[in-house]
């Protein structure tokens, strides 16, 4: 596996790992999941990764919260499972939590709190407001993580552009 952005630990060494392992242990290490390692995914990292940051802090703050942290793991490792590479459209934005609902249905058993999880954590782009604390959390975390991984991004251009100028 690996380390979650921004934490120092690797995902399996963590204090809380064989508790969060066993939450995804039946989502992981499927083929679904680990196909997402072959795609791109802001421009900074993997799907795979992607999922995984946004797994593992959801199931760290839903814990912390006394919400249902297993839950809200595993439907943030399944909140972008598609495996294609579109461009990054406002059609993409609203339909690609749909897709990854539809996706992780036909793999996995989805309850209804995490099929609400997946299918609105692009709110308020995509309509429908999220029925669970869980979900508001794997939102929140989405949007924290894109927002670093973006800034990795950001980071990478300018050093690239750097040893250009040099």
């Amino acid at each position: 596996m690996s380390r979650a952005i921004g934490s120092k630990y690797v995902v399996e060494t963590s204090p809380q790992a064989e508790e969060y392992l066993a939450a995804v242990e039946d989502v992981i290490g499927s083929d679904e999941v680990q196909g997402l390692k072959y795609f791109e995914h802001h421009h900074s990292t993997t799907r795979f990764q992607h999922c995984l940051n946004v797994s593992y802090y959801s199931f760290l703050l839903c814990r912390k919260l006394g919400f249902d942290a297993k839950q809200a793991a595993r439907a943030g490792l399944l909140h972008d499972l598609y495996h294609s590479s579109p461009k990054c459209t406002k059609e993409h934005l609203k339909n690609h939590p749909r897709i990854a609902l539809e996706n992780a249905r036909e793999s996995f058993e989805i309850s209804d709190l995490e099929a609400d999880v997946i299918l609105k954590h692009m709110w308020p782009i995509r309509k429908g407001r999220p029925s669970y604390p869980e979900s508001y959390v794997v939102m929140f975390t989405d949007k924290y993580i894109a927002l670093i991984e973006a800034c990795m991004c950001i980071k990478d251009l300018r050093r690239h552009s750097a040893k250009k100028r040099i």
